[in-house]
This record gives structure tokens, C-alpha cells and sequence, in this order.
């Protein structure tokens, strides 16, 4: 079974701006990113999905182009940041973030979640989704939850899920037994 992990493009976003689960728009140049980044890739038998809208828009038009399911996946959705939301990374306190960026696994932003929550709800959808029965499928996330995805699939240890990324609207293929 082939496996490909695609990012969403990119999103209507202020560089430096936190926004992990926060529903933001697209690019203004979403219909030309998503073109691109459909283009190269082969069709597909099912297509999954993170709901939020810069994920949903490029597996739509999967969908829709290889006429196959799309199936919702919360579990996909982005790191929680909290009440981190939205805001600009400079105007949270250094006394707040630094404790926090020291030990993501283990700490949290006020109201949001750590990256092990993050991992475990990745990772209970991964165990529930085996083995995916078609032959070729797609999944369009974050790059926070593909990390975790790589990991899962590689069998790497979650000290490894900085080692790799994708760049918007970019995908990466997998062969799963």
C-alpha cells in the first residue's frame, strides 16, 4: 500500500504569527499552490484529511479529481496552542514560551496541549486506520501531525519527529506493507 503524506499550502498568515489549530484562510495564491501541488501526484483510492479549511480545500480537489473518498480526521488537526493563538510569537512573554520551548513534549501553552497529546491522538488514528485497505492513499495534515505520522510509519522514536519536515504543498510517499 502507498502512503503519501501531503502539507497543506500555504496559509493567509503573518509571518510570526502562532496559529496552530486556529482555522485560518489560504494564500491568496491557493488555486495556483494547489494546482502545483496536485499535479505530480498519482491518483488515489481514499483521501484523509485534517478538517481545518488549508488542509480541506487541496484534499478536496484530490477527491473530487480521483473520485474517492474523503474522510474527515480531527485527530490530524495541529499542535493546540491555547491562548497562544493568533498571537504574534514576540508578544508572548520569554518567561512564558522559554519554559515551554525548552520541553515541548512534557509542557503545554496555557489552554493548549503538549506534543505527547499531540503524538497520542496521531497515533490512536494511525493504529484505528491499519491497515488502510486500498492500495494508494492520501493524507493531508499539518506539519506538526505528519511528523508523528513519519515516525509511526519508520517506526522511529519520537525524539526523531524534528528531523524531517515538507514545505507547503509538499508530499512525501511511503510504502506500507
Amino acid at each position: 500500500m502507498e502512503l503519501y503524506l501531503i502539507r497543506h499550502t500555504a496559509p493567509a498568515v503573518a509571518k510570526g504569527v502562532c496559529y496552530g489549530q486556529t482555522d485560518v484562510p489560504l494564500a491568496e495564491t491557493a488555486e495556483r499552490d494547489i494546482q502545483i501541488a496536485v499535479a505530480p501526484l498519482p491518483r488515489f483510492d481514499q483521501v484523509y484529511s485534517s478538517p481545518a479549511q488549508r488542509c480541506l480545500r487541496l484534499a478536496k480537489d484530490l477527491a473530487h479529481r480521483d473520485e474517492c473518498p474523503l474522510i474527515l480526521a480531527p485527530e490530524l488537526q495541529e499542535l493546540h496552542f491555547g491562548e497562544w493563538e493568533q498571537l504574534p510569537w514576540a508578544r508572548i512573554p520569554r518567561e512564558h514560551s522559554d519554559p515551554w520551548a525548552a520541553d515541548t513534549w512534557n509542557r503545554a501553552p496555557p489552554g493548549g496541549e503538549t506534543e505527547q497529546a499531540l503524538w497520542t491522538r496521531v497515533a490512536s488514528w494511525y493504529g484505528r486506520s491499519q491497515p488502510l485497505s486500498v492500495a494508494r492513499c492520501a493524507v493531508v495534515a499539518h506539519g506538526g501531525s505528519l511528523r508523528v505520522l513519519r515516525c509511526l510509519i519508520l517506526g522511529q522514536p519520537v525524539e526523531e519527529r524534528w528531523s524531517w519536515s515538507l514545505n507547503w504543498g509538499e508530499h512525501a510517499r511511503f510504502e506500507l506493507a
